[in-house]
């Protein structure tokens, strides 16, 4: 059975809320924050979040998981392949949710919690926070035609929906497009997102 190692409100959330999504069974492995179990290192020898095993099949990368599952409990409407209508703009969403958006909020995340008070607002954190903004922006012209980023409910707004909530975690929601905002609330409402946020 896929086992998926999950410590709330990080990137693990992306593949228990996939998992939800798709049906898929899978045995959650709760973790603890700077005390990894063996099994988790085994799984993930970077030691971040998240990390799955299934079978001899070992990962630790959310959206290179997320595809994993989607071929590997596949065909699914959740993801688009090879030669289907929306393919490419699918694979770029998917990937960009970490690699574009969610990866510019680390800096942020890492300076509010291990720097001093008076070193918490600098070039690094207001760089990162307009980078971050400029790609929530991007989807506007997206969202303003469908209420998903590829029409239909994919993967991909598990990504970007992810890295939204984590920019509104860092207190950026208010500067989000209305578009961004209610795309949010209708990726929050799924039951499948519902059931992982609660795991």
């Amino acid at each position: 059975m896929l086992q998926i190692f999950h410590v709330p409100r990080t990137r693990s959330l992306r593949v228990v809320w996939l998992a939800e999504e798709m049906r898929i069974p899978y045995e959650l492995k709760p973790e603890t924050f700077g005390q990894q179990s063996d099994d988790f290192v085994q799984a993930n020898p970077v030691g971040s979040l998240p990390a799955i095993v299934d079978g001899d099949v070992a990962m630790g990368e959310s959206i290179a998981i997320m595809h994993y599952l989607t071929e590997r409990y596949g065909p699914t409407p959740l993801a688009r392949r090879l030669g289907e209508p929306r393919y490419c703009q699918y694979l770029q969403y998917l990937v960009a949710g970490e690699g574009s958006m969610a990866a510019f909020l680390n800096p942020i995340l890492a300076t509010q919690f291990r720097a001093p008070e008076d070193q918490r607002q600098n070039v690094t954190v207001d760089l990162a926070k307009a980078i971050f903004l400029r790609r929530v922006n991007a989807l506007e012209p997206l969202l303003a035609k469908h209420d998903y980023l590829v029409g239909d409910f994919t993967a991909a707004d598990i990504s970007v929906g992810f890295a939204l909530g984590m920019g509104t975690a860092l207190g950026l929601e208010a500067q989000y497009p209305a578009t961004a905002r209610a795309y949010l609330e209708r990726l929050l409402a799924r039951p499948a997102h519902q059931r992982a946020a609660s795991v």
